[in-house]
């Protein structure tokens, strides 16, 4: 069985790296239950510990031992693994990556990744901070120190499968569902639902009740890896990207229609979208006709997911049966 792998960097102590390895069947992306396995990946040492590199070596060998067992366990081959961090430092002549002054671009924001010099600094900066006693929570540059874990996983990684970079928060850019943060709400689940309408997965009542077993961590982990492994899984004509891929600086999305931009495939303005409907206006706003509580933001997107798990307000009980139910008295 053909595996593809997502890993969503994170070094945050004692928290599970959130790490998807997905298959192709029947038209859908499955996921392999590893939130319930027996098995499990590292923890994150903390930023602290993620400036000596070493111990960043350590982590990423213990991720491919992990990697290896549960390939072992399911008999899968691990064709692509999809990485959400930069895979290296950014060139010393560039004031930016090319895949990130894309990103701007098409009005998606980022962190700037340091140059290998910069990182010198960062770590130097960091190892200060810490002889000085000062608070490890207030650790300077700690939105980039992740990065250094990114690089000392795709160097390991490497060995086991091809690795490229992705950013999941531009997949849902390109989705149209990254209005509301992850994080809040039920925006997780949303973007997910967003998500299945190309994978396949979850689709049925089942499916969605066994989200939680994608791999370990919060809602939001668990949808960012498993849209990091939906970007491996998808061949090289089902791709687009932001940057230069024969400079080896670039982040794949899927090339799927946008809800409002065109893909991107260049360091350009992003282009609006012949879909009027859905463009996030502001103008489009507007409650559930059914339950009247949730509020969608750019309706009618979102309506399918809103009606099949979460309107109280329906009486039918099976997905499918709510979505009818719902089409057929308000759409």
């Amino acid at each position: 069985m053909d595996i593809y792998i997502g890993i969503d960097v994170a070094c945050a102590k004692d928290k599970y790296l959130p790490l998807a390895m997905s298959y192709w069947q029947d038209g859908r992306l499955v996921p392999l239950p590893l939130g319930t396995a027996s098995v499990r990946p590292p923890r994150g040492l903390g930023n602290a510990a993620t400036l000596d590199d070493a111990v960043n070596e350590r982590f990423a060998d213990d991720v491919a031992s992990y990697i290896e067992t549960v390939c072992g366990l399911f008999n899968a081959n691990p064709v692509r693994i999809a990485i959400d961090s930069p895979l290296r430092p950014r060139d010393n002549y560039l004031p930016r990556r090319l895949a990130e002054q894309a990103l701007n671009g098409a009005g998606i924001s980022c962190y700037t990744t340091p140059s290998a010099a910069n990182f010198s600094e960062i770590k130097t900066k960091g190892l200060a901070h810490l002889k000085d006693g000062k608070p490890k929570q207030n650790l300077p540059h700690s939105m980039q120190i992740f990065m250094l874990l990114g690089f000392a996983l795709y160097q390991r990684l490497s060995q086991i499968a091809p690795c490229i970079e992705v950013y999941p928060h531009a997949t849902v850019k390109q989705l149209g569902v990254a209005d509301i943060h992850k994080t809040k709400g039920d925006q997780a689940t949303v973007q997910l639902a967003a998500i299945a309408k190309h994978t396949g997965w979850p689709q049925t009542e089942y499916d969605w009740h066994t989200v939680n077993s994608i791999c370990l961590g919060p809602i939001h982990d668990k949808v960012d890896a498993y849209s990091a492994a939906w970007v491996a899984s998808l061949p090289e004509e089902k791709l687009s990207y932001f940057g230069d891929p024969e400079k080896q600086d670039v982040i794949w999305i899927p090339a799927i229609e946008p809800i409002e931009f065109a893909p991107v495939r260049t360091i350009r303005k992003p282009v609006r979208s012949k879909i009027k409907s859905c463009v996030g206006t502001g103008n489009n706003q507007k409650l559930c006709p059914a339950c009247g509580k949730h509020l969608f933001k750019r309706w009618p997107f979102g309506w399918d997911a809103h009606a099949a798990y979460r309107c109280d307000a329906l009486r039918a009980s099976a997905p499918e049966d709510r979505k009818a139910e719902f089409k057929s008295r308000f759409m």
